[in-house]
């Protein structure tokens, strides 16, 4: 009888060890509380970067990870944005979530020292700026996808609209690497297919109306690229380049929504799903970092205002519009 209560003891502590394994097994993918934290460092609202974030919030939710979101906005402000990635830090968030250059530079700022992965979304070049050592060296515990929109077809575009076109213009912010790095590129290319690349750069939304002003006396158009100041003011250039008939061609088509002619580029909400895959494999999968390369998009999609094709006298059927959606 003694024998048969210590064997029965033995099997039910067994048993316990092995409820109490998968048990641990089953909670190994979710921090204490069943949720992860997660904090969202935005540099400013506009529809790109907006687009960003959905993405990034749907398809962490598609992909069944349990997440608190901490959504913060640093308002086009860099002390805000290094106050908001300190904060992040302090809260010992599991995973910091940046979109745009400026908030991703002061979010690796703040985690230099921690545990915390950083993934970021809607930079140029995280080479340039200083975020990773190359797009396939990721061992500072960052990792994103980058923004990089597709400068040439974009161009070529400008071509197809007028066909002797030889100057285009580019109004950007002069503190904001990500646009420097675009500018320079731009210029390259250009050369390539024989434009010339004439620039403003301004320091403040209230700058736009003189810089489209300047700029229309030495241009027949304005490429936007995907600079956040320009893109916060997107309808103000988008009516004042109207005003002065200058073929508008950007880099972000969320901006055709805006009044902005044409874009063929790529689609914020898909990078921000591409980063919240990246996300899942750091948090749940439990990958490392360095064992994630940078990531850039494969989708392009066209589109096109119809309402400012018609108030430039150009038809639906026009060549430069193929294959594109419309919108007005």
């Amino acid at each position: 009888m003694k024998n048969s209560t210590i064997k029965f003891i033995a099997i039910l502590f067994l048993v316990s060890l092995i409820i109490t394994g998968c048990s641990a097994n089953t909670e190994a993918n979710k921090p204490a509380g069943g949720k992860f934290t997660i904090g969202i460092a935005q540099l400013v609202q506009h529809p790109a970067l907006d687009a960003s974030r959905q993405g990034f919030i749907d398809e962490m939710e598609k992909l069944g990870v349990e997440v608190e979101f901490i959504d913060q906005n640093a308002q086009a402000d860099i002390n805000n944005a290094q106050m908001i990635a300190e904060k992040f830090v302090k809260d010992d968030v599991d995973l910091i979530f940046s979109i745009a250059t400026l908030t991703s530079q002061a979010a690796k700022k703040a985690i230099e020292g921690t545990k915390i992965p950083l993934v970021f979304t809607a930079v140029t070049d995280p080479v340039f700026s200083e975020l990773v050592t190359a797009l396939d060296v990721t061992d500072n515990n960052i990792t994103g996808v980058v923004d990089a929109a597709p400068i040439k077809e974009n161009l070529e575009l400008f071509k197809l609209l007028k066909e002797d076109i030889k100057t285009v213009g580019i109004i950007y912010n002069i503190g904001e690497s990500n646009s420097e790095v675009q500018v320079e590129q731009t210029k390259e290319i250009a050369a390539e297919l024989g434009l010339t690349i004439e620039t403003v750069g301004i320091t403040s939304i209230n700058d736009i109306p003189q810089a489209v002003d300047t700029i229309s006396k030495k241009v027949e158009g304005l490429y936007i690229i995907t600079d956040n100041m320009v893109a916060s003011a997107m309808e103000l250039v988008a009516k004042l380049a109207g005003e002065k008939d200058l073929l508008t061609v950007s880099a972000d088509g969320s901006h055709v929504d805006q009044g902005i002619l044409i874009s063929k580029g790529i689609s914020y909400y898909v990078i921000g799903q591409q980063s919240a895959r990246i996300a899942k494999q750091i948090l749940v999968d439990k990958v490392d970092v360095a064992d994630i390369t940078v990531q850039a998009s494969t989708e392009f999609e066209k589109k096109v205002n119809l309402k400012t094709a018609e108030s430039l006298g150009l038809a639906k059927e026009h060549k430069a519009f193929e294959g594109a959606e419309f919108v007005e």
